[in-house]
């Protein structure tokens, strides 16, 4: 009969044997990605750069740079239109009186008008460049943790398939020895379950990997990746004004401030000159009488007009104002964070070293140990758990400082 330990050890099999199944049929792909040796951070964020939907708004953001130049740059402030106008009594008194106008009106700068739609346009052209960097900070950041993000999953990917290799060579060395009738065949199940349990850890760790190999060719639209990436941590120590992003964001308040006085000086409408020729015969009169004419029209202020257009610039300028606020302590407090990080992950990198090295002895001792009879496969086990428990959170450590340093340059604003 079986004994109750030979049960668990079976429904133990079983269980970790289904769940091995459902792991082996979820994993049905992979996603290669090649190792360029000459792809460096820099180009792959420019390769990157078009397949990133935020680059979309650059194009439209260029076309309204060109608008504010077409206005900076025009003869006259608006269009000029084409006056044609008859008068007759044909349908009243019909004694044959006929009047024809014709005519051009156009409109005249307002004072200092031209000046100031040519600064918004140079400042236009200077948002643009900055929007430009920002974008590439942007995705530079979200690159550095695609990239890390598929390291650390590739390492601890490795890690689970040695720890697999390891069950899986204690396993056919407890198979000899259970036919050498040297050991139970629970051992042997015990053996068996934990290759099992191993190998489902190893299935599902490189359906991790290949997860975070999606992740980066969706986001950068290519099949390739730089063989090395590891930065070097800027000697920036605080977040300076050449940070893209505060850059940026000075830039938005001068060209709401520009346009701010625009709406100032544009108070009104443009004042119109018309220059028109008219042509008049009188009732008794066979012959035409022309005449040249002109015409000056100046609108007038009106509230009704301007407090809805003063009030849309003065909010633009005050939410622009506020962004510049929140950005400054966002990127504060991410410097923050960056540093502090890279300051414990050093003393954690230290410990975690120590911790393996003291796992990797314990694990050589208690082998041997096994393999003289002197210990038991169930502490046997449990040692070998601890050493690859102690590795994988050092080659996490590792490859997290490495990523902690990416994510310093990235608060300081350091591109690529």
């Amino acid at each position: 009969m079986f004994k109750p330990l030979h049960i668990v050890c079976i429904l133990l099999f079983i269980v970790v044997f289904n769940i091995s199944l459902s792991f082996a049929t979820e994993v049905q792909h992979e996603d290669a990605l090649i190792i360029n040796n000459t792809l460096t951070l820099h180009d792959l964020v420019e390769k990157a750069l078009p397949n990133y939907p935020s680059s979309q708004l650059l194009a439209a953001k260029k076309l309204v740079l060109e608008a504010h130049q077409i206005q900076a740059n025009s003869l006259l402030p608006g269009s000029v239109a084409l006056i044609l106008r008859n008068q007759n009594d044909q349908l009243l008194s019909r004694n044959g009186e006929t009047e024809w106008e014709a005519g051009v009106e156009f409109p005249i700068w307002l004072s200092g008008q031209r000046k100031a739609r040519e600064a918004i346009a140079n400042i236009a052209n200077q948002n643009l460049n900055a929007d430009a960097q920002y974008l590439r900070l942007q995705l530079a950041g979200m690159l550095r943790d695609a990239l890390w993000d598929l390291q650390l999953m590739q390492g601890l990917a490795k890690i689970a398939n040695a720890k697999y290799e390891s069950a899986s060579q204690l396993q056919r060395d407890i198979e000899k020895r259970v036919n050498l009738g040297d050991m139970a065949q629970k051992d042997l199940l015990i053996a068996q379950t934990e290759t099992l349990q191993a190998e489902s850890e190893r299935i599902n760790a490189e359906a991790e990997a290949q997860h975070a190999k999606f992740r980066y060719k969706n986001l950068t639209g290519l099949s390739m990746m730089p063989a090395e990436f590891t930065e070097i941590k800027s000697a920036k120590t605080d977040v300076q004004e050449a940070h893209p992003a505060l850059i940026d964001a000075s830039s938005k308040i001068a060209l709401s401030a520009e346009q701010r006085n625009l709406v100032r000086i544009e108070n009104r409408d443009n004042p119109m000159v018309t220059i028109s020729t008219r042509s008049l015969r009188g009732a008794s009169d066979a012959q035409y009488n022309s005449s040249l004419g002109i015409t000056l029209r100046i609108p007038l202020q009106s509230a009704t007009r301007n407090a809805p257009l003063q009030a849309a610039s003065e909010m633009q300028y005050a939410e622009s104002q506020a962004n510049l606020s929140k950005l400054k302590l966002l990127l504060a407090a991410a410097m923050h964070e960056a540093e502090h990080n890279l300051e414990v992950g050093t003393a954690q990198l230290g410990v975690l070293t120590q911790q393996n090295i003291i796992a990797q002895q314990s694990l050589s001792v208690t082998r041997k140990a096994f393999q003289l009879g002197e210990l038991d496969l169930i502490d046997l086990l449990r040692v070998q758990a601890q050493a690859f428990n102690a590795e994988r959170s050092l080659i996490n450590q590792q490859i997290q400082q490495l990523w902690n340093t990416a994510r310093y340059n990235q608060a300081v604003g350091e591109l690529p």
